[in-house]
């Protein structure tokens, strides 16, 4: 199994389980208090993500405060007519603030494998011989660069996913670009030009298959 199934599978898993944990509760009562601190999930999401360094701190604080958000609200701690207000305002300084505060992280990678969580990625991959991968973006942006990477001769294969968030991936023109997408109330487009390179006849592939629920994918020189 490749890093981008796994990726990818874990997340569905973890989506399963999650349902599948209601449900019981709302049957048998397993977790009598999983109501009231289910917020508690987000919150360890951020501080996991601080001990490992895959997101920025700002990301990571944010993930903390929409977590004591809404375990304040199920607590009864603040109202409920604030929750969404605040969200608004905590999204928002991330996007503002990511930028300012974010570096693009320079990259030889040969294969691809990232996966946002309520935070953002920005990466220049130099790879002189890439494969493909996979990215994927829960709410959440990633921006992958690959204007000064080097095709693989056998080409590639790329897998986007943008669930109520977006991924950009910007590539050479002298790519050949081949997208399939399934677009769930979110859409892909592909903004990108080819031009043939002199002396070259057949330019190696990228194939993309694009998964946007509630989200976008954009391709781009």
């Amino acid at each position: 199994m490749t890093n981008k199934v796994s990726n990818r599978a874990i997340f569905g898993l973890l989506l399963v389980v999650l349902g599948a944990v209601i449900i019981l509760n709302n049957y048998f009562h397993f977790f009598k208090g999983f109501k009231s601190w289910w917020p508690l999930l987000i919150i360890i999401i951020g501080l996991i993500q601080i001990v490992k360094r895959s997101a920025s701190l700002l990301s990571s604080l944010i993930v903390i405060a929409i977590g004591l958000t809404f375990l304040g609200k199920n607590l009864e701690w603040i109202s409920g007519n604030v929750v969404f207000p605040i969200i608004l305002i905590l999204v928002g300084l991330w996007f503002i603030f990511s930028r300012f505060l974010g570096k693009t992280k320079q990259e030889n990678l040969d294969q691809i494998n990232y996966f946002s969580l309520f935070s953002g990625l920005e990466t220049n991959n130099q790879s002189q011989n890439f494969q493909g991968g996979g990215v994927t973006a829960v709410f959440g942006g990633s921006e992958v660069d690959l204007r000064q990477a080097k095709l693989s001769e056998q080409g590639a294969q790329l897998e986007l996913t943008a669930v109520f968030g977006g991924v950009e991936v910007k590539v050479p023109e002298y790519w050949q670009i081949h997208i399939t997408g399934t677009p769930i109330f979110g859409g892909w487009e592909n903004k990108t030009s080819y031009v043939q390179r002199e002396g070259v006849e057949n330019h190696p592939v990228l194939k993309i298959n694009c998964t946007a629920l509630f989200g976008g994918v954009t391709i781009k020189n």
